[in-house]
C-alpha cells in the first residue's frame, strides 16, 4: 500500500549515511501486492525528501520538530499527512466496488529515537493520533558499513492499531453490506484492536559525494482483526522499490 511505501521512504531518509544539516531531494518508485480485494499489484512514485534545518526535519512526507536531542537519543513531535490504508471503491474487485472510500488521514504524533547500546542497534518508538484512530510503532535497526560507499540496514518493527483505526479502514458498515444485493458483502464487520509486524532490508549506495541510490525490500504480516475483514484479500504484504537522492 502507498502508506507503507512512503513509510519505507522515511526509513530511507532517516538512515541515510550522509551527514546531518544537508538537504536531500529525490524520487523513487515502489511496488507491493494489495492488502485489499483489489488489483493484485500496485505501483507508486515515492518522494525521497531528507531535510534537516535546526530542530526541524522533513523525512518523506513527515514534518517534525526535535525538542530534545543528545548523543544517545532524540525526541520529536511530527505531523504525518499521509497516514492510513486508503482505498477507493472503484479500485476494488467486482462485488466490492460499492464500499465507501477509505481516505488518508492527517495524524500527529510523538517519536523517540535512541541507541540501545547493544551491538550498535538503534530503536525508534512512536505513537500517532488522528480523526480515525491511533497507531503505535516500535522498530529496531542496525547500520552495517560494508565499505565507504555501501551501507546495509536491516530492521524489524511492530505496529499496533486502535479499534477505531481498524474499523475505519477494514470494517464494513451495515449500509455498505446492504447497498446492493449483487455485492459479495452480506454482513457488517467491525474491526477490533489489531497489530502487524514485519522486516525491511535497506541498501544505501553512495555514488558520489552528493548522490546516493537507495533500495529496499520489506514484508509485513497483519493480525486476524484485519485479515478476517471481508474486504481484505490476505494477511501479508511485500514491498520492494528504490530511488535516487541528490544532496546539496
Amino acid at each position: 500500500m502507498k502508506k507503507i511505501l512512503i513509510g519505507l521512504a522515511a526509513i530511507l531518509a532517516s538512515t541515510t549515511v550522509f551527514a546531518e544539516n544537508r538537504y536531500g531531494i529525490g524520487i523513487g518508485a515502489g511496488v507491493s501486492n494489495n492488502l485489499y480485494k483489489g488489483d493484485k499489484t500496485l505501483a507508486y512514485p515515492i518522494p525521497l525528501l531528507d531535510v534537516d534545518y535546526g530542530n526541524f526535519y522533513l523525512k518523506a512526507a513527515t514534518l517534525g520538530y526535535r525538542f530534545y536531542k543528545n548523543d544517545k537519543f532524540s525526541t520529536s513531535i511530527y505531523i504525518d499527512p499521509l497516514a492510513g490504508f486508503p482505498i477507493k471503491g472503484k479500485d476494488m474487485k467486482n462485488g466490492y466496488k460499492n464500499i465507501d472510500d477509505r481516505d488518508f488521514q492527517v495524524m500527529g504524533g510523538i517519536r523517540l529515537d535512541a541507541e540501545t547500546g547493544i551491538y550498535g542497534i538503534r530503536t525508534g518508538l512512536n505513537a500517532q493520533f488522528g480523526e480515525h484512530g491511533a497507531e503505535g510503532r516500535a522498530s529496531l535497526y542496525k547500520m552495517y558499513f560494508a565499505n565507504n560507499k555501501l551501507t546495509i540496514i536491516p530492521g524489524i518493527h511492530f505496529r499496533g492499531f486502535s479499534k477505531h483505526y481498524t474499523d475505519y479502514y477494514f470494517g464494513v458498515t451495515s449500509k455498505e453490506a446492504e447497498r446492493s444485493s449483487r455485492d459479495n458483502l452480506k454482513n457488517e464487520y467491525k474491526g477490533g484492536t489489531a497489530y502487524s509486524y514485519g522486516a525491511v532490508l535497506t541498501l544505501d549506495y553512495k555514488l558520489t559525494e552528493n548522490i546516493s541510490v537507495d533500495s529496499f525490500f520489506g514484508i509485513e504480516k497483519f493480525s486476524s482483526d484485519i485479515s478476517d475483514s471481508p474486504i481484505v484479500e490476505r494477511d501479508w504484504m511485500y514491498m520492494i522499490g528504490g530511488g535516487i537522492k541528490y544532496f546539496f
